[in-house]
């Protein structure tokens, strides 16, 4: 059996396993109808000015709480029964092929352990050189479709440091199709402001979703 981790894992691994390609369409996701208070923004206004000296030098850690933590914290996740989980488990075997590692961000139902995966976030990393979070994040949501029998798309997001990409991945049958949205500056306030909306529109989905 072959053994993939999520935090090692290649592109040609995932393609030797799961029949995977890339829409040719940049994602867009619905913010339509969207706010943004001014307390949001001035407090996004405050954080860039706080960090966009440093950001380039934090570690990892750093990053995660002192930049990408207040972003997130700036959105109540609960609803509908979804909540966050962090640092959680995921593995998925079949025939000659076990996939597992942990996951930096979820959003899933559960009481004791996440079910039903319905966003991640994956991974935080200051630049390319310390490794491909777009690739962890797909095997990530490979893996939760893949254990899904209500579901035939799962949302995403991976970070480059200041730049923030969305993906979505869709199932087909067999065959797996994902789309990536354009990236955004998270320095720059109208970036983050979309940022914020992509992540209430996430919100958005999973509270009307009904199952």
């Amino acid at each position: 059996m072959k053994r993939l981790s999520f935090g090692n894992i290649t592109p040609e691994e995932l393609l030797e396993f799961f029949d995977l390609s890339q829409d040719e369409h940049r994602l867009i996701l619905d913010i339509d109808g969207i706010e943004i208070s001014e307390d949001i923004r001035d407090k996004f206004i405050n954080l860039i000015a706080e960090n966009e000296m440093e950001l380039d030098r934090y570690l990892e850690e750093e990053l995660k709480m002192l930049f990408i933590a207040p972003i997130l914290n700036s959105i109540s996740f609960k609803c509908n029964g979804v909540k966050l989980w962090l640092e959680r488990e995921l593995c998925l075997e079949r025939d000659n092929l076990s996939i597992y590692g942990k996951t930096d961000f979820m959003l899933a139902k559960g009481w004791m352990k996440p079910e039903k995966p319905f966003f991640f976030i994956q991974e935080y990393k200051k630049s390319i050189p310390n490794g491909d979070p777009k690739w962890q994040l797909l095997a990530e949501m490979l893996v939760a479709l893949e254990q899904s029998d209500d579901k035939d798309e799962i949302l995403g997001s991976y970070i480059f440091g200041r730049y923030w990409y969305f993906i979505k991945l869709s199932k087909i049958d067999n065959r797996y199709i994902f789309s990536t949205s354009e990236s955004y500056d998270s320095l720059k306030i109208d970036d983050l402001e979309v940022i914020y909306k992509n992540l209430q529109a996430i919100k958005r989905l999973y509270c009307e979703h009904k199952k």
